[in-house]
């Protein structure tokens, strides 16, 4: 029997916060003025010395705070990526860069459950129309969880599937509602790798989360037994990575028919940048009136000035990569294989800049950097720790992009490809 973590009222008391943060915000199919890109990120950075000085209380409780969270739906989080006609902000992907990356320089952790608070709305975009009327009938800043590895049972119900297993790595899901299961559709030939859109209240949460890194995300597992999910609720990876869930013909805008690999790293790899640039910024601020053990200024130290420059270049120049990557997933060519490629293999480029960059930024903090109360450590574990994500395994990425350039045909064991 799963160790059922409880909830402890949450969606109640995030009501109840996000009330009182900022103004009411409309419910899905209600129209209601947009803020802008700007006013969204003005209001993320009013809350990220919150999150900062919440975060190694996080990572001790191995999940955010509710106060975070409730101040992240407040701020209109989940409506980011949302269609307009679904009460929705439906602004580009920039906009959800932005605000990540400004809450990921306070803690990695806010920030990579932040962008899942974007992000998987997204994905609901993409699905029936059924499925988005389940879950946004309150409105639509709903939070919703997932688990995307096929590790579930599933079999074939009247109208629908019954869903069995145990779902690992689920972030967030302390303050989730309904959640993205991943499994093999067993009435497709071959068995098709989907997701299935599991209620609230049907499952169980297995307390497994205990880590050196990311902690504070909460990435339990999910466990369930012959929930019911009917097959409007359902959507296929294949129609997902060519950008033609039902969700496509539903809704316009370029984000709602983008490749599913073109642009789902993003959810990771923003984290680890906005963490490394706030390490950055960190350690620089601290080095400006810090002292050796013989008295002198550490800044005044070339080789701490020249190693400061480099990862500065590093990380701007991972940056660089990452906004073009956002950019022309959102063009007219987002769909063609080659750009997919380029694109996978620019995330996991930037994950292997932004790491030699926050190892630089810890070997020149000393024996001081290794303080647990030090912000440089904390960033350091969480960034190896995201790159080990399976989206951004550069092994896999990078062979893709040189299948690509070779003329070879898709590795048919590769199925985000």
């Amino acid at each position: 029997m799963a160790k059922r973590l409880a909830k402890g009222g949450i969606a109640a008391k995030l009501t109840r916060i996000a009330a009182n943060a900022l103004e009411p915000m409309p419910k899905s199919g209600q129209t209601g003025r947009v803020p802008s890109q700007n006013e969204i990120l003005d209001r993320v950075r009013a809350l990220t010395p919150g999150f900062a000085g919440r975060a190694r209380a996080a990572e001790d409780a191995r999940r955010l705070p509710d106060e975070s969270v409730a101040e992240m739906v407040a701020a209109g989080l989940p409506r980011i990526l949302i269609p307009r006609s679904r009460g929705g902000y439906g602004h580009r992907l920039e906009t959800w860069f932005e605000a990540v990356r400004e809450i990921s320089k306070a803690d990695a952790s806010h920030g990579w459950c932040a962008s899942l608070m974007v992000h998987h709305p997204h994905y609901l975009s993409q699905c029936t129309a059924e499925a988005q009327d389940a879950v946004w009938a309150e409105g639509p800043d709903a939070v919703i969880g997932a688990s995307f590895a096929p590790t579930a049972e599933i079999v074939p119900a009247n109208g629908g599937f019954l869903v069995s297993g145990r779902s690992a790595f689920t972030s967030g899901i302390a303050h989730s509602g309904w959640v993205f299961i991943g499994g093999l559709d067993p009435t497709c030939d071959p068995a098709e790798w989907s997701f299935f859109l599991v209620p609230p209240g049907s499952y169980d949460v297995e307390d497994t989360w205990f880590t050196a890194g990311m902690r504070a995300t909460g990435s339990n597992t999910v466990v369930t037994d012959r929930v019911f999910v009917p097959a409007s609720y359902t959507v296929r990876l294949s129609d997902m990575r060519e950008g033609k869930g039902p969700g496509a013909k539903l809704h316009d805008g370029a984000i709602y028919r983008a490749p599913f690999i073109a642009y789902a790293p993003i959810t990771f790899v923003t984290p680890m940048l906005g963490a490394a640039q706030g390490a950055y910024e960190h350690f620089r601020d601290w080095t400006r009136s810090r002292t050796g053990v013989r008295g002198n200024a550490v800044a005044a130290f070339t080789s701490i000035q020249v190693r400061l420059a480099r990862v500065a270049a590093d990380l701007d120049a991972a940056e660089l990569l990452l906004r073009s990557a956002i950019e022309a997933v959102q063009g007219p060519d987002a769909a063609a294989l080659e750009l997919r490629a380029r694109s996978m293999r620019d995330f996991s480029r930037v994950t292997e800049i932004v790491c030699g960059a926050i190892d630089t930024l810890m070997g020149m903090s000393g024996a001081a950097g290794f303080a647990e109360s030090h912000p440089v450590q904390r960033a350091w574990r969480d960034i190896h720790f995201a790159a080990m994500h399976g989206s951004i395994n550069p092994e896999n990425n990078f062979a893709h992009f040189g299948r690509m350039e070779l003329g070879l045909p898709r590795d048919p064991q590769q199925p985000f490809f």
